[in-house]
């Protein structure tokens, strides 16, 4: 399976700045990745998470390749995964919490509160799941994009 991983800062990322993928041997790769590559179409890299945030409330340029998440964008991006969470949780047995029987719910949960699996930002030099980013992230504060690197688990 693969995932991508966007660079995002809150200062305009020079092309000589852009993370590469050996920058991911150290850490990542091992951690949560078989490999990585970079000789990827950025662009349409870009395009599909902008396209995947859109609903959620983003404001994108492409000239500038920026996006900004709108005021109400954290609760809009976390909503169906809350109320989801909720339902886990209300329909978790202890023998399923405690590894007794089936862990598959516990799995559901741990999903539904961070995917570790899907897609990653790299900011301030540190790789975050972008749930973690989404947490993290200033509402209203233009971020912009730097190199976007596909990865395999």
């Amino acid at each position: 399976m693969h995932g991508l991983i966007y660079q995002l800062n809150d200062k305009i990322i020079e092309s000589d700045d852009f993370l590469t993928e050996e920058e991911l041997y150290d850490g990542f790769v091992g951690e949560v990745a078989d490999y990585v590559n970079g000789d990827i179409d950025r662009n349409a890299a870009i395009n599909e998470l902008v396209i995947s945030l859109t609903p959620y409330g983003i404001i994108y340029d492409p000239t500038e390749q920026s996006i900004t998440f709108r005021q109400g964008f954290k609760e809009a991006f976390f909503k169906e995964r809350y109320t989801n969470l909720k339902k886990y949780v209300s329909k978790l047995t202890l023998e399923e919490f405690s590894g007794s029987t089936d862990t598959f719910p516990l799995y559901c949960i741990k999903k539904t509160i961070e995917d570790k699996y899907g897609t990653y930002i790299y900011f301030d030099n540190v790789y975050i799941t972008l749930d973690e980013f989404v947490r993290n992230m200033e509402e209203e504060k233009k971020y912009y994009f730097g190199s976007a690197i596909d990865y395999h688990f």
